[in-house]
């Protein structure tokens, strides 16, 4: 079902309006005629007048006499015969008996003929022909046409009318887009809402209601936004107790004789530490304040790989020719790459990188040999602390939060991430698309992380 905007709403109830106040007059006018036709007397009159002027007129008169008695809505001319194209019409007997009566009162016998009526007006004046027999054997022709038509500039009246309603639709349908243009503002910042890093006031304009929305909408979002740094705020110190004593609790096993439970502590101790910086990361922005700059993909990509590289050397990295420069912070960028090359390596045991320009983004390919993630976990592994099972739980490590940490970034800088299961072999495919530095898209997010 098409859902129409506001301004399309306003817009067919005001032509609706038009259009139904439109038929009203022309159905008040039918009507108007169907009961009181205009009297045909005055014309009727009129013709007998013109024939008998038309009787007593020379011949070398004629042309003066016909310019005379002719005049807008009444033309009159003289034919030799009547043409053989005019056709009587029986719904304008009741004129034609009339015009025949007042011409025998001093001229019996002579031939009148009517037709061409408009079907919509029927057996009004102005829609009758007529043919008068003169004297002289010849043919008086009548043509009584738009006589009932007002003029202004030698326009009728009613185009002029109905062009004037087209230009008030226009004009209403112009100030309604004025009127509802702040809340098309509006709506475009509360969808935006959740991809700011800090709330963005929406400038109160407009009619008074609008202007209540738009302050309502404005709290709102300093209140998430304060819940939020409070939130972030609470995270941050208990993960500074926290890791207060853990650091404590390390000195002490540090100092203890060594053995695998000592070590198994301290490998217990690291990834306390990694799931409080995730978790952090993952409440708060940590890359908030962090200098957003212009940086080629391929560069991050490789250092993140030579750094992995020197460790596992597992991972490999097919770099496209072209440059694919995107705007994001570099550590934010380095932590999308790390945390996926990682997750990787961490369920398979070879990771390949690709980079590609794909619909005015720069995309990163990640694949791996790993089991795979069942089609309905796909949607559902970005959800903090979500592990698939059987494969993917915590005995493969990790904090349960890298992909919602990626996926919390891209959306912070207009990227998106996609995972699919290899078709062709065995594992997972990652896809990170990036706008482009040069897009308008890139532009978009940098002027809203820039207004935050």
């Amino acid at each position: 079902m098409t859902h129409f905007g506001i301004v399309a709403r306003i817009a067919m109830i005001v032509t609706a309006a038009m259009v139904i106040s439109q038929v009203a007059v022309l159905l008040s006018y039918l009507w108007q005629i169907e009961r009181s036709p205009l009297p045909p007397f005055a014309v009727a009159n009129r013709i007998a007048a013109v024939v008998r002027l038309l009787d007593r007129t020379a011949a070398e008169d004629m042309t003066d006499v016909l310019a005379v008695a002719s005049v807008e809505g009444f033309h009159v001319s003289v034919l030799s015969h009547v043409p053989a194209t005019f056709e009587d019409q029986p719904s304008t007997a009741r004129m034609r008996v009339m015009v025949q009566r007042i011409i025998d009162g001093y001229s019996p016998d002579r031939l009148v003929r009517s037709g061409q009526v408009d079907p919509v007006r029927d057996e009004s004046v102005a829609a009758i022909d007529f043919a008068v027999e003169l004297g002289t054997g010849d043919v008086a022709m009548f043509s009584i046409s738009d006589d009932t038509t007002l003029r202004l500039f030698n326009i009728p009246l009613g185009f002029l009318a109905g062009l004037f309603g087209i230009a008030v639709a226009v004009i209403a349908v112009l100030a309604v887009a004025r009127e509802t243009r702040p809340l098309a503002r509006l709506s475009k910042s509360i969808d935006e809402l959740g991809n700011r890093i800090q709330p963005i006031e929406v400038k109160e304009v407009g009619a008074r209601e609008l202007r209540t929305l738009i302050r309502a909408v404005n709290n709102m979002q300093e209140r998430i936004f304060g819940l939020v740094g409070n939130r972030t705020l609470l995270l941050g110190a208990i993960s500074h107790d926290l890791k207060t004593y853990l650091t404590r609790f390390r000195l002490r096993l540090e100092m203890m004789p060594e053995s695998k439970h000592r070590d198994r502590a301290v490998t217990d101790v690291d990834a306390m530490e990694q799931l409080l910086d995730d978790a952090l990361l993952f409440a708060g922005d940590a890359y908030s304040n962090a200098k957003i700059e212009t940086i080629d993909l391929n560069i991050i990509v490789d250092h993140c790989v030579s750094d992995t590289n020197m460790q596992t050397g597992l991972v490999s990295f097919a770099a496209t020719s072209v440059p694919l420069e995107v705007c994001i912070p570099e550590r934010a960028l380095r932590r999308v790459i790390d945390n996926l090359i990682s997750n990787a390596l961490r369920y398979g045991e070879h990771a390949s990188i690709t980079t590609e320009k794909k619909n005015g983004a720069a995309c990163i390919v990640i694949e791996d040999d790993g089991p795979g993630i069942p089609p309905s976990d796909l949607s559902l592994v970005f959800e903090p602390f979500f592990r698939g099972e059987p494969s993917r739980n915590r005995a493969h490590g990790g904090s349960g939060l890298g992909l919602s940490i990626v996926r919390q970034i891209l959306d912070a800088y207009g990227g998106t991430i996609t995972l699919s299961n290899r078709p062709e072999a065995q594992g997972l495919s990652a896809a990170v698309c990036l706008p482009l530095a040069n897009g308008p898209e890139a532009h978009h997010h940098l002027n809203l992380t820039r207004a935050g």
